[in-house]
């Protein structure tokens, strides 16, 4: 227990920009549910085109200006990065986690793409999986536009500040439960699982000291549900937007 207390110990970041990142978020999660919410950029924009706009504007609201932000107000933004994930950390946790989670995705997505709410619900956008290559160009954005940026906020800019203050229990309890919120809409088991997810993330984040090995996973079981999802659905389905079969 000392060793785990130690790891989490030895993040430590600067919190001047974090006065001005935070008050920031506040508005910014804001637009995420209203303006920008994918639902009412869809219906505005169509479903391929709102989809892709609802990622840019995810990836530039939660991640792209509060690092702005941290540049521009640190003496030292390289540290506060790293204090905030965005290193190797203990590559070698990481990497023996991201292995042991590759079966681990292929089982949940195998299960969960099998249940008519979640079919109904991902792909995000039907429109652009008509396609293997818009498929495969789509899961790649996926990666490194919503769920980078969603690990960023939830285990970056939220979590390890926190770790510091409160500890690893209250900042993993926290963390989880806004990100639990953000679920609000999706199908039920998928709020669920968000729950056992955002303590399952932070336990990451914080035994590898970083970021990155969490966003893979994250990522890995979300695009492995996607691309299950993507096999059970016809042709017709995808280019109609319906999502499931008759």
């Amino acid at each position: 227990m000392s060793r785990f207390s130690d790891l989490l110990l030895s993040v430590s970041i600067e919190p001047t920009s974090l006065r001005v990142v935070y008050p920031y978020l506040a508005g910014a999660l804001t637009l995420l549910v209203t303006v920008f919410y994918h639902a009412a950029l869809k219906r505005r924009y169509g479903d391929a085109k709102g989809t892709w706009l609802y990622f840019v504007a995810f990836f530039a609201l939660v991640t792209a200006v509060p690092l702005l932000l941290i540049v521009l107000l640190e003496r030292n933004p390289l540290r506060v990065l790293s204090g905030l994930g965005l290193s190797w950390g203990a590559y070698r946790i990481g990497l023996i986690l991201v292995a042991a989670f590759i079966p681990i995705s292929v089982v949940i997505g195998n299960v969960v793409s099998k249940t008519e709410e979640m079919q109904a619900w991902y792909p995000f956008s039907k429109q652009v999986c008509a396609r293997t290559g818009s498929f495969i160009v789509y899961e790649i954005g996926y990666l490194l536009l919503y769920y980078t940026a969603w690990e960023f906020l939830y285990r970056g800019i939220l979590f390890f500040p926190l770790v510091n203050s409160l500890g690893f229990l209250p900042a993993a309890a926290l963390t989880t439960a806004l990100s639990t919120l953000h679920h609000i809409g999706h199908p039920r088991s998928e709020i669920f699982g968000a729950l056992l997810g955002g303590i399952l993330f932070a336990l990451i984040a914080a035994a590898t000291r970083s970021l990155l090995y969490a966003i893979v996973i994250h990522a890995m079981i979300g695009i492995v549900n996607d691309s299950f999802i993507y096999a059970r659905t016809d042709r017709f389905a995808r280019i109609s937007g319906s999502g499931t079969r008759d």
